[in-house]
């Protein structure tokens, strides 16, 4: 990385970077020295050391009755660093809470590529809910390699899941049989009734699309849709409990 790219996302503009690193060289000197060594204007260099100065970047004497000024050592920046590191924690709390603030405003995270599904189940597995609610698709078999460690980590993780599933999946001629191990309850509904090409996952205040055969996905952050999307899940496991294959 260039030295005026790092100087640059320090905070310094252009013109305080060509002055730092033009005193780098000179050592002590006057502000036309500097400001014809940096290529910047005189009138511009005084204002701009006079900033430096006070950043405590530079330092300012004066010789025979007229200014001087002398670059701290380059060791200044780290102290830069670590004053801003701290600026950053205390205010973390009052970003933390504008970020926050408001609730009802959605956030959507997309993912696309091959770890796209990983994502959503990297976040279920952060997120730690209670229970998952699942509309489930058999393409998570073909398009999962080891798909069983997803499931073994959320049952290690105690997180309980609800299963839709149809009539012939994996989730029915294999998974049902594991519910208990699984921390899960499956439902089996006819194939013809429900068949899906993607994954629907509901938890805590996020619902989840899993798109296997675009390798895409999608998580919706919101406390109005997930209670909306788990209220429609609702209605479907009572309905499907209507028609389920044994």
């Amino acid at each position: 990385m260039k030295i005026s790219s790092f100087l640059s996302q320090l905070g310094f503009s252009g013109n305080e970077s060509a002055i730092y690193l033009a005193s780098l060289e000179l050592g002590m000197a006057s502000a036309q020295d500097l400001a014809k060594k940096a290529g910047v204007q005189r009138t511009t260099a005084y204002s701009v050391l006079e900033g430096l100065v006070k950043k405590g970047l530079m330092g300012k004497t004066a010789v025979r009755g007229r200014a001087r000024y002398a670059v701290e050592p380059p060791e200044k920046l780290a102290s830069l660093v670590r004053e801003l590191q701290n600026i950053l924690e205390t205010s973390l709390p009052e970003l933390n809470a504008l970020y926050n603030a408001k609730e009802n405003k959605p956030r959507v995270v997309f993912f696309e590529g091959p770890e796209a599904a990983a994502n959503v189940m990297d976040d279920t597995l952060r997120e730690r809910p209670d229970e998952i609610l699942e509309w489930n698709t058999n393409l998570y078999f073909e398009k999962v390699p080891r798909s069983h460690d997803y499931i073994d980590c959320r049952a290690e993780l105690g997180i309980r899941a609800r299963r839709l599933a149809g009539e012939g999946s994996v989730w029915h001629t294999k998974h049902r049989s594991f519910d208990g191990a699984e921390l899960s309850e499956t439902l089996i509904v006819p194939r013809e009734a429900f068949w899906p090409d993607i994954e629907v996952n509901i938890y805590n205040d996020k619902v989840a699309f899993i798109s296997y055969a675009e390798d895409m996905s999608l998580i919706i952050q919101s406390k109005a849709i997930s209670e909306a999307m788990r209220q429609a899940y609702e209605l479907a496991w009572k309905g499907a409990k209507g028609m389920e294959v044994v």
